[in-house]
């Protein structure tokens, strides 16, 4: 790419950012600017927090749907430049739709393992009793949440179709692969701070609020990011992204039902903290796969060299 084409690339995506962060941030802020709450009184989204979250995920596909009408893109389904929004299951790409589904169940349920074995102290299988009236429910959970995740994926596509599907192409190319997932990955997290100020993931009790909660959710935009994009890369469609991250927030897990929060104690009972040890199975596996994405993507050069 030229340095004419990297700049027509540049502005087209600054157009994107533009109108992406002002239809979003317009909407959180004129949500919580007049005090609306949050979080219930349980630290759970509020029916408020719900509809903010909501429609906040479909801001980024609006900001696509404006951004290629200015740009004159247009708005192809599939194929180069498109909206990527194709399936094809052919040449063994239905593989990486099953690693979409089972992935994020795979890391949550090692996220919550390891917190456990940092603090055996919060297992505890009389919780699990009191908190699950039917244990074919608890057992049964990781498949109810990657159904629902898949079958309320349009939620997802709300992100995915701008992040993954307009966003990331266009940094790719005006920067490469590793530049982009860690630029692409604090954009998304920054777009999410007003949410972390109002409580979303971390609530507001935490050391160093705010500012420690908008590090941590740039930290897990990156490599949840990688994920993602690997998935639209490989596939050539949205969707895979938009299923994985509807399943992610899902949080399949078993495990979960088994941990008592009133028995976990000292620095873990710190939300920011829980937060990063649950997620670090999920950010070893991505920045593993991207290692190996960009080892093989290089030899596969020289070879063709």
């Amino acid at each position: 790419m030229n340095n004419t084409q990297r700049k027509e690339e540049t502005k087209k995506l600054l157009i994107y950012l533009g109108i992406t962060f002002a239809i979003s941030w317009a909407m959180f802020f004129s949500l919580i600017i007049p005090g609306n709450s949050f979080l219930d009184e349980n630290g759970n989204l509020s029916g408020i927090g719900n509809l903010i979250c909501t429609l906040g995920m479909l801001c980024p596909a609006t900001g696509v749907i404006f951004t290629r009408y200015i740009t004159k893109e247009g708005y192809l389904l599939t194929g180069e430049g498109s909206m990527m929004l194709g399936i094809d299951l052919k040449n063994r790409k239905y593989i990486f739709y099953i690693i979409a589904i089972l992935l994020p169940w795979i890391y949550t349920e090692l996220g919550n393992l390891l917190k456990i074995v940092i603090q055996p102290d919060c297992f505890d299988k009389e919780f699990f009793n009191t908190a699950v009236t039917d244990v074919r429910n608890a057992y049964m959970f990781p498949l109810m949440a990657i159904v629902s995740g898949v079958f309320f994926s349009i939620g997802g596509l709300g992100e995915e179709l701008g992040w993954r599907g307009y966003m990331m192409p266009k940094l790719i190319k005006i920067c490469g692969k590793g530049k982009a997932v860690v630029l692409g990955g604090v954009i998304w997290g920054i777009w999410h701070w007003p949410l972390t100020y109002v409580g979303h993931n971390f609530g507001t009790e935490y050391k160093g609020y705010p500012y420690t909660g908008f590090a941590a959710m740039c930290i897990l935009c990156v490599f949840l990011g990688i994920l993602l994009t690997l998935l639209t890369v490989k596939t050539g469609s949205v969707w895979p992204a938009a299923i994985m991250h509807a399943v992610n927030n899902a949080s399949p897990s078993i495990l979960q039902f088994f941990i008592n929060p009133d028995k976990i104690s000292g620095i873990m009972s710190d939300t920011f903290v829980s937060f990063i040890i649950h997620f670090i199975p999920m950010f070893i596996i991505s920045l593993s796969v991207f290692v190996f994405w960009l080892i093989r993507e290089k030899r596969g050069l020289s070879v063709k060299k």
